[in-house]
């Protein structure tokens, strides 16, 4: 419980419409959208209109030693945004605005609670030339926080993840101050984090542990006259996976190459669980799915690069569908692939995700795939090949019953199995990892690197109320 005058304080700030404890708003900070983690408590949320009320809520929140957790449209996938101590949920939705687009450099710069909805609808009324790299998650969906969080947009093979989508932030810092990063420091263009010491770092992977981004230049790419959507499709993943490999190195203006499994696939279809086989491997049915997307600006250009995919493929026995063919698996963007989460069977759904080598995806999917049927869960995995094939992300999606205490129960000792396995493959490092992974982490980086994680996290944020309970840097 927060005290009366303090809440009066902070409706001072923006007004009092934009302030509640009231329990019915509270339960909407609560909890996680999806995922089987620990719910929160939510003393008090407040919605800010600008960086400057950010700015007075958080020296505030100083001033009284309240615990602060940024929030941006509650599809709160991983439990980053639960408040797992109480305090101030400062929810910013109005911070929703398209502040410029530069298309010469590509660039859009936005407000921190911009979602992928507000940035689409905006390029294409306004600068149709131009595209966003989007996530397969909702459309709802913070753009800030995805990129922050090393998000997987569908124009990962050219930018990487989405902390390399970012040009440059403006953030308000857990001690009350303002500052920018980037070009923009010390220039009116958002152009890049060169060639400065590049202090965007302070605020990538740190689950807003550190501070609240306010704005955000996001990089844009030109939309090509010719794109082919393509679905390689084969019998196994091991035999899938260097096809795709090969492609990442081709230099065929392949802008997305992603891998699905069999039970991937049929759960983004929302099939009846009972009446399919739990391991498509068995049952001798297909279990690889790569989706190709290439791109050009000439026809003669896309009419290679599309035979050259083609003539890959074959090479390495898989079967090409393309979009026109009917292939319901490559739908065009914006690509919302996030029916794996069946809300119709209790709307759970959490993973093991990772960045690892790309030498290491199938002996992540096997040893993964094997302990899913242990526990008689149909595995669902997800492999996108990053920046050119530099690297890539990895993961196993589960789903279960929220309302079942013993299948959350299940599913958390499940994902801590598969997350202790993969471990010995060397180069597996979880993305959005909850507190438990993080202790890992922390158990095996060397002892200065830990030091100075926590150094920077207490200068950041003196009086540690930046999202208490989450990130790397937190005790």
């Amino acid at each position: 419980m927060i005290d009366s005058k303090i809440i009066v304080e902070l409706e001072n700030v923006v007004g009092k419409k934009y302030v509640s404890d009231q329990p019915e708003i509270q339960f909407l900070y609560h909890y996680d959208f999806v995922t089987a983690e620990p719910e929160g408590i939510c003393d008090i949320s407040i919605m800010p209109n600008s960086a400057e009320e950010v700015q007075e809520i958080v020296k505030l929140a100083n001033k009284h030693k309240i615990p602060v957790v940024p929030w941006v449209s509650g599809i709160n996938f991983g439990s980053i945004a639960t408040p797992r101590k109480g305090g101030i949920v400062v929810d910013l939705r109005r911070l929703n605005r398209v502040l410029e687009v530069n298309e010469d450099d590509m660039y859009a710069v936005i407000e921190g609670g911009t979602t992928w909805a507000d940035l689409q609808g905006y390029l294409e009324k306004n600068h149709p030339g131009l595209r966003a790299g989007i996530t397969w998650s909702p459309p709802g969906t913070g753009i800030v926080p995805s990129c922050l969080c090393y998000g997987m947009f569908d124009l990962g093979m050219l930018g990487g993840s989405g902390a390399e989508f970012i040009n440059g932030l403006e953030v308000v810092l857990g001690s009350g101050d303002l500052v920018k990063v980037g070009s923009c420091s010390l220039s009116n263009y958002w152009y890049g984090r060169q060639p400065l010491p590049d202090l965007a770092g302070l605020f990538i992977g740190w689950e807003g542990s550190t501070g609240i981004v306010t704005k955000a230049a996001i990089k844009l790419w030109p939309k090509m006259p010719f794109r082919e959507d393509f679905a390689a499709l084969g019998l196994t993943i091991d035999k899938g996976v260097p096809v795709m490999l090969k492609l990442s190195k081709a230099g065929l203006g392949i802008c997305d190459l992603v891998i699905v499994n069999f039970g991937w696939g049929s759960s983004v279809q929302e099939l009846n669980e009972k009446n399919i086989a739990k391991d498509a491997k068995e049952a001798n049915m297909p279990d690889f799915v790569g989706l190709i997307t290439t791109q050009a600006y000439t026809e003669k250009q896309h009419e290679a690069q599309c035979e050259a995919i083609k003539e890959i493929c074959k090479e390495g026995n898989l079967r090409v569908l393309s979009a026109q063919e009917g292939a319901e698996v490559i739908t065009p963007p914006p690509m919302q692939l996030w029916g794996c989460w069946n809300f119709s069977r209790g709307g759970g759904g959490q993973w093991v995700g990772t960045y690892c080598s790309t030498r290491d995806i199938v002996k992540f999917y096997n040893l993964a795939r094997e302990i899913c049927l242990k526990h008689e869960k149909i595995p669902q995995f997800y492999s996108r090949i990053l920046f050119g094939g530099h690297y890539v992300v990895a993961r196993t999606n589960i789903n279960f019953n929220k309302n079942n205490p013993e299948e959350i129960k299940t599913t958390r000792a499940l994902l801590k199995e598969i997350h202790e396995e993969v471990q010995q493959l060397g180069g597996v490092v979880m993305y959005k990892p909850p507190k438990w992974a993080v202790q890992t982490y922390k158990n095996r980086t060397l002892p200065a690197t830990t030091e100075l994680i926590e150094k920077i996290k207490k200068l950041l944020d003196p009086n540690n109320i930046m999202n208490p309970g989450q990130g790397i840097g937190d005790d």
